[in-house]
């Protein structure tokens, strides 16, 4: 399978995808997964829902990873100057991990519009075709948005196990091998997924949904936002960043907007 590093005639618009981007040096990417790794049960205990979605409403370390200027610069062509920041959902997939992710589209659950959204994925770990990179199905956004099946799979780390009906061996597909400090772009539409872990390393990832400010929702439940760059035009909930690490006020504004999700298991986000 070709690596997305080696698509020289790379097109977002006709793949739906991009990269790799190089936006951290490797130290700041050392320090990034350190300090993820310094996050310790007890810490979080006072979190009502999972810490490790929209993780940047409760520290202050990765509400500034996620206005980093280099993924904005990025993320600016494909989404405009005017960026929102909907989730940074931290990916680990441990050694030996026997799981996988099947193929699905990342605006499944999404009423949201337009569904010009971009997922960037950044590698904290080297990020391989052996430890369960991300494989992209070229093209498949044009599809726009298709059926999905939830599974329930047990080795499936997706929380309905959520599979594309797609005819996946029509699209060539390209692995996302990263190394750390480098991320991909994906559009929201674009069916993607990855293999288990076969190596003794974890592969540890963020992943980063990137919206355009003149972005609506259209159904429930209600999906909030943060402004990282220009305004917002839409009808979304405004995010507040966090005043400091895991703060009374920052549990509470995370409590409050994960938990019109709870009941979904936080897939529209």
């Amino acid at each position: 399978m070709q690596s997305l590093r080696n698509l020289t005639d790379q097109d977002y618009a006709r793949d739906g995808c991009a990269g790799p981007f190089r936006v951290l040096h490797d130290e700041a990417a050392a320090e990034i997964l350190a300090r993820l790794d310094q996050v310790r049960e007890e810490d979080v205990a006072p979190v009502r829902h999972p810490w490790f979605y929209k993780s940047y409403l409760l520290f202050t370390w990765m509400n500034d990873l996620v206005r980093e200027p280099a993924i904005l610069d990025a993320v600016m062509p494909f989404v405009g100057p005017d960026i929102m920041v909907m989730s940074a959902d931290i990916w680990r997939k441990i050694p030996g991990e026997t799981r996988h992710i099947s193929f699905h589209q990342d605006a499944g659950y999404w009423s949201l519009d337009p569904l010009d959204i971009t997922t960037a994925w950044l590698a904290l770990t080297p990020a391989t075709s052996e430890n369960g990179c991300m494989t992209f199905a070229l093209g498949t956004h044009k599809l726009r948005l298709v059926e999905h099946d939830n599974t329930y799979a047990p080795d499936n780390m997706l929380s309905h196990g959520q599979t594309a009906r797609i005819d996946l061996d029509s699209f060539r597909k390209v692995a996302s091998e990263l190394q750390p400090g480098e991320m991909s772009l994906h559009h929201a539409l674009l069916a993607h997924g990855s293999g288990p872990n076969a190596t003794d390393q974890p592969r540890v990832g963020i992943c980063i949904r990137y919206l355009p400010g003149r972005i609506r929702q259209t159904g429930a439940p209600p999906i909030s936002a943060m402004i990282v760059r220009g305004q917002h035009h839409g009808n979304l909930s405004l995010e507040d960043p966090p005043d400091r690490d895991l703060s009374p006020q920052a549990i509470a504004q995370h409590t409050r907007l994960l938990e019109p999700h709870a009941d979904t298991r936080y897939v529209n986000f």
